[in-house]
């Protein structure tokens, strides 16, 4: 019979055939060190990003339109940083809608913004480059 080991702490194993992990705690600290990032830098970024999106999160929920004008300042006081987003989004030549994961802003003018509620729809499509006869 083999003798599995935690793979966190190398202690012997007890139980099912496929556990990887002796008891929660060593679960828990191997998967904090796992997402940890390293680089400080990607870790403020991030952290600026997901403060952001709550930010908007927050003044959005509740409403059925998902959508509210507000002034540029108030995101500031509420510790909102404008230049950090995901992904810029232009369907007009211009209207920019500014995204931190799934919820975005587009000026209005220098002191207002429209803070919205993605409601794209996002599908992929694989293989649409093959040809319809194809076997794949």
């Amino acid at each position: 019979m083999i003798t599995k080991t935690c793979v966190a702490c190398n202690k012997p194993i007890k139980g099912r055939i496929d556990k990887k992990f002796c008891d929660d705690s060593c679960r828990n600290n191997f998967n904090n060190r796992l997402h940890n990032y390293s680089i400080p830098v990607v870790r403020n970024i991030n952290k600026i990003l997901r403060k952001n999106r709550w930010i908007l999160e927050d003044l959005l929920s509740g409403r059925k339109n998902k959508m509210l004008i507000i002034e540029r300042k108030e995101l500031v006081e509420k510790g909102f940083q404008f230049e950090y987003f995901t992904e810029l989004f232009h369907p007009y030549k211009k209207k920019q809608y500014y995204y931190c994961y799934d919820y975005g802003y587009r000026s209005i003018n220098s002191k207002k913004v429209m803070a919205i509620k993605d409601t794209r729809k996002r599908h992929k499509t694989y293989f649409s480059y093959l040809p319809n006869n194809s076997n794949y």
